[in-house]
């Protein structure tokens, strides 16, 4: 093979440089403008965006108003609910409405924490309650997510009373209106040979917690009277009109010798100390009859 001339390799080297400086730019180029492309339908879409919130520029006062309006009512419902459900609230609540004298006509004495009705037909006793665990749930969709969860209970309780009563608590149920506390499911059944009016409701119970808001919390509740510190819870006595066939409710009513307090129970134990006969009991009363029916 014959050598190359200076001049085929002058030639060669300047097709040589040519492909190196060639190649690269060719591919840039190709590069470049898949760029390009990329960066004009970007362009469109960042245009569109940007004339979408020019336009609702236009109505920012109006959306600011809007935004503060709803924040105020969605405060106003979260506030309308308790923060949580205890069992110590709603049996206070329960405690409250035995003892609701507008209701039952019962009347509580604080100092000698006995119970005694104007009216022995509207007597209402809360004999069972059985207390249920919270189901809480998460207030959110898949676009919105919030801070608040809510919280639902349903517990069942039992009662006795007589067709007066019957008719007083219905009434208490139909009134109320707002829902973080409804009643479902009421039964009753009458024994005409007592006048006895027995059965059993649903309290359904709701309440929204916010873990954004500390502060937001339900307030502890102090059992009054504190149905477990004197052992009255479901207690049943044998004696006379404090009760409805011998039974005295869930909570009661307290009798005076059942539940004293700490003055009381240091003048018993004088007593007992110089040889006074102890009160085993409050003394029997003749067996209860019905009370009168009023339609």
């Amino acid at each position: 093979m014959g050598r190359l001339s200076d001049r085929d390799a002058t030639i060669i080297m300047i097709l040589l440089v040519i492909a190196i400086v060639a190649f690269p730019y060719v591919f840039y180029i190709k590069d470049a403008k898949v760029d390009t492309e990329a960066l004009k339908q970007e362009y469109v879409t960042l245009e569109a965006r940007y004339n979408e919130l020019q336009e609702m520029d236009k109505h920012r006062e109006e959306f600011l108003k809007r935004t503060d309006e709803l924040n105020n009512e969605t405060e106003a419902i979260v506030a309308s609910y308790p923060a949580d459900i205890r069992q110590e609230n709603y049996t206070q609540f329960l405690l409250d409405t035995e003892l609701n004298h507008d209701l039952t006509t019962a009347n509580f004495d604080k100092d000698t924490r006995r119970v005694t009705w104007d009216e022995g037909a509207q007597i209402v006793l809360f004999d069972t309650i059985s207390y249920s665990e919270n189901d809480e749930v998460p207030i959110q969709s898949d676009e919105i997510s919030t801070p608040y969860t809510s919280v639902i209970n349903q517990s069942t309780i039992t009662y006795s009373t007589y067709y007066v009563g019957m008719k007083n608590l219905l009434s208490y149920f139909i009134d109320q209106q707002t829902c973080p506390m409804c009643y479902r499911g009421f039964t009753a059944d009458y024994d005409e040979a007592t006048g006895v009016v027995t059965g059993s409701f649903v309290i359904e119970q709701y309440a929204i917690k916010n873990t954004n808001d500390p502060d937001r919390v339900l307030a502890p509740v102090e059992i009054f009277p504190n149905i477990d510190a004197y052992d009255i819870r479901g207690m049943a006595y044998d004696y006379g009109t404090n009760g409805i066939n011998g039974n005295n409710g869930v909570f009661g009513p307290l009798v005076l010798d059942e539940e004293l307090s700490e003055e009381g129970v240091e003048a018993k134990n004088d007593a007992l100390e110089d040889g006074a006969p102890a009160e085993a009991a409050a003394e029997e009363a003749p067996a209860e009859e019905a009370p009168a029916e009023n339609n």
